[in-house]
């Protein structure tokens, strides 16, 4: 995996505003990380240098973005922070829970937006569902989803030792880069929890996908462990029964496409683009 820094990245930062890196040039393209990445989840897309203009910010709570301990980090939260980052005529890309909230921000301003391009976007039908799928990832994530004094505790720990969680994770997240698993630790027990609850959880995009009224591309990892085949299925199913314009592709590879074949994803953005 190479680490070299992408070309031509800008930087933005203010104090009441969401983190930003900015890089490329040509048509605009927002992209949305996954809950505990940051906008760093993006930059073997950059390496590449494709022929675009992207906006990649660090998500309300992640990353180097603030973290308000009295924000709900609900999908209306993410939303009302990131809409004005977004240029008119935008390719909105999101990755797992960045799809989810992509495909709120096209339902809430489709004037901002040209076309969706959602990696891995969890399918579940039912919170039940989402707990299942959780459960299914390991006692930490479902411990958090349920709010569990445990999860908390784990949490607060990282906090208070952020040097050392930040030092050690590469070593502990082996099949990220090191750049992105140092950033996973760079929330707050607030900022996550609320997150996964409320948006991964509690949240479905199906009716906002159908009102949003634009062409959706929809890819998975067809050893994606994070949302099954049948759900995929009964997404595809709902969203040609409802007449929206939506393709879903299957492609070799698991849950981080962006990081293990971004030649895939950039070639779905220009698709979406064009």
């Amino acid at each position: 995996m190479r680490s070299s820094e992408p070309p031509n990245q800008g930087l933005v930062r203010r104090a009441d505003d969401l983190f930003v890196r900015r890089w490329g040039h040509g048509p605009p393209v927002v992209l949305l990380h996954g809950l505990g990445a940051s906008s760093r989840y993006w930059d073997t897309l950059a390496v590449l240098q494709p022929p675009f203009l992207a906006t990649a910010p660090d998500l309300l709570g992640f990353g180097r973005s603030p973290k308000p301990a009295d924000a709900t980090y609900d999908i209306d939260g993410h939303v009302a922070t990131l809409a004005p980052l977004i240029t008119p005529g935008s390719v909105l890309v999101g990755h797992s829970t960045g799809a989810l909230i992509a495909a709120a921000v096209a339902a809430r301003h489709p004037d901002l937006i040209l076309a969706l391009v959602l990696i891995g976007m969890p399918a579940h039908e039912t919170a039940e569902a989402a707990h299942g799928a959780l459960a299914r990832l390991g006692w930490l994530a479902r411990a958090t989803a349920e709010n569990r004094s445990s999860a908390r505790w784990i949490c607060a720990a990282m906090c208070r030792l952020r040097p050392l969680a930040t030092a050690a994770a590469p070593l502990v997240i082996r099949d990220l880069p090191g750049a992105v698993a140092r950033d996973a630790v760079m929330h707050t027990w607030l900022s996550y929890s609320r997150t996964l609850r409320n948006v991964v959880v509690e949240y479905r995009p199906v009716p906002d996908l159908i009102a949003a009224q634009r062409p959706i591309t929809l890819l998975y990892g067809n050893h994606d462990p994070e949302t099954s085949g049948e759900e995929i299925e009964r997404l595809r199913a709902a969203l040609e029964h409802a007449g929206a314009r939506a393709e879903v592709r299957i492609v070799g590879g698991d849950h981080h496409l962006p990081i293990r074949d971004p030649a895939v994803v950039i070639k779905a953005i220009m698709a979406a683009i064009s």
